[in-house]
């Protein structure tokens, strides 16, 4: 848990500044994290890229094309470079996949071009790093959110985030915003799948761990309409 005040503040490491930035919805403050990734582990990094990630995610909750326009191909490049360097990661292959994933949400045309590249990538992913928390998150994501016709599957997305959240919480939690991301993920494959109390169950579980997590409450609120 954080004070966003005080956190916004005086985040000195990159992990604390992501986070800082995930609640706040800060572009200010993703573009901190970036630059202290940066200097903390170079400009060729998975943190970095890592960082610019979430850049690019949040700008789907602040509907802000423009930024994401701006970012989108060098970090594409970047996760690229690490790729071609560490072949057997799959963390980086998995992260990349979702890239490609909000290219699609924001211009559906191109899935034609994109959709066989990003399943290719996560299965990758899957195949390489499989009890990585992150590539389960996001091989969740990529099961909740593509079309069922298209080899989605809510089912398959709850199993994956499941998994996901049991291998976060073997190591640390702490100022970890994909951590929460994927309780709020979980919430809503639960919700797809019918299972509405398993969804309030982990949305109370993510505002434990966060008070202050809005988009936690918003959905919570929604449930008890």
């Amino acid at each position: 848990m954080l004070v966003i005040s005080s956190i916004v503040s005086v985040a000195q490491t990159s992990e604390e500044a992501q986070y800082a930035a995930y609640l706040t919805t800060s572009k200010s403050m993703w573009d901190r994290s970036i630059s202290i990734a940066e200097k903390a582990h170079g400009e060729h990094s998975f943190e970095r890229a890592v960082a610019m990630y979430g850049l690019l995610n949040n700008t789907m909750v602040t509907k802000d094309e423009d930024t994401f326009d701006d970012n989108v191909d060098q970090t594409v490049d970047l996760l690229k470079e690490i790729i071609e360097k560490s072949p057997n990661h799959g963390e980086p292959k998995a992260v990349l996949s979702s890239v490609y994933g909000l290219v699609m949400a924001y211009s559906p045309m191109k899935g034609m071009l994109y959709g066989s590249k990003s399943s290719s990538l996560i299965d990758d992913a899957m195949k390489n790093q499989e009890e990585s928390p992150i590539v389960q998150k996001l091989y969740g994501g990529s099961k909740l959110y593509t079309p069922e016709m298209f080899g989605g599957s809510p089912e398959k997305a709850v199993t994956a985030f499941e998994k996901s959240v049991r291998l976060f919480e073997a190591g640390n939690t702490e100022n970890n915003w994909m951590y929460l991301d994927t309780l709020v993920g979980l919430s809503m494959a639960y919700i797809k799948t019918e299972k509405h109390d398993q969804a309030r169950n982990t949305l109370n579980k993510a505002l434990e761990v966060e008070p202050e997590y809005g988009w936690a409450k918003s959905i919570l609120a929604s449930l008890d309409k």
